[in-house]
């Protein structure tokens, strides 16, 4: 299994690309692209796929937040392994900023094996890299996070 993180409905936006832009420029971790080598890739078409640095022994699965182009199968790309390694908060940063941009339009959720408090190193760069979270955008991700808010899909 291994610590997961769950997205779907979320999706890569012009907003969320500039979002992830300074949380990866604010980040201490050499973020490298897929399988922790190269650059990430990211554009409104393929999304946003980066990693930790596989040299370093820091990257672990790719993350994978889709732009436009639709997966190759149902399913795809809906969820990211970290196993916790350096990386996951920046992976968590950009999760956070995808879910709070989703808030309004009721486009997707984040769900994840850890707690909020698995979360705190993400939701501080973040909010160093970006903006703070206003109270109520904590407790709904919180409550995303931890499976108790109701579906947000329906009504």
């Amino acid at each position: 299994m291994g610590y997961t993180h769950y997205f779907p409905g979320l999706r890569v936006t012009a907003e969320v690309l500039a979002d992830a832009g300074k949380i990866i420029d604010a980040s201490a971790m050499t973020i490298c692209g897929p399988n922790g080598q190269g650059l990430p890739v990211m554009n409104e078409t393929k999304g946003i796929r980066l990693n930790g640095f596989k040299a370093a022994g820091e990257s672990y699965e790719t993350f994978h937040l889709r732009g436009i182009d639709a997966p190759g199968y149902p399913g795809m790309n809906d969820s990211c392994k970290t196993e916790n390694q350096p990386y996951d908060q920046v992976v968590t940063a950009i999760l956070i900023a995808a879910a709070v941009r989703a808030f309004d339009f009721r486009t997707g959720v984040v769900k994840s094996d850890g707690r909020w408090d698995n979360w705190a190193a993400g939701m501080h760069l973040y909010e160093r890299a970006v903006r703070l979270l206003t109270d109520q955008e904590k407790l709904a991700l919180e409550l995303d996070l931890e499976g108790m808010r109701p579906d947000p899909f329906q009504d």
